[in-house]
């Protein structure tokens, strides 16, 4: 797996978005709740990281070079 610039720049962004609606979510959770989520969160973008998808996030986002 080749981690290039544009899908780090991807990955980090879903990565900020799903903290904050975490955040907002799971506010008044217990802590095994939150440690779930951010698993569950790992997982997903591992997968993610298998696709192109957060490479034509960031390319869409911040109008990087195809």
């Amino acid at each position: 797996m080749n981690l290039d610039g544009a899908q780090l720049l991807g990955l980090a962004t879903m990565a900020v978005i799903a903290i904050v609606v975490m955040a907002i979510a799971l506010r008044k959770q217990p802590r095994g709740v939150w440690l779930f989520a951010l698993a569950l969160l790992l997982v997903g973008l591992g997968y993610l990281a298998t696709t192109g998808t957060p490479t034509e996030l960031a390319r869409t986002i911040y109008g990087q070079p195809g």
